[in-house]
């Protein structure tokens, strides 16, 4: 059972965090949050993942000139 008090320290630190930034890379949010102790760096569906859902956040795959992929950017 996921706790309602870390999703809300989740979501009050990701809403903090894009005020400073229009979005980030995916791979480092996830660092960030792993440094900052709300998220384990390679779990799923835990509270920090429930935070991303409740602030609305929006993933877009960033591609090179020629289509190719290069990364995810998280917004929100």
């Amino acid at each position: 059972m996921l706790n309602e008090r870390k999703i809300t320290w989740c979501e009050n630190w990701l809403k903090a965090t894009f005020k400073k930034y229009a979005s980030i890379e995916l791979n480092h949010l996830f660092e960030r949050a792993n440094k900052a102790g709300l998220y384990d760096l390679g779990t799923y569906g835990s509270e920090f993942s429930e935070a991303l859902n409740n602030v609305g956040a929006k993933f877009t795959a960033r591609c090179d000139e020629d289509g190719n992929f290069k990364y995810h950017t998280v917004s929100i």
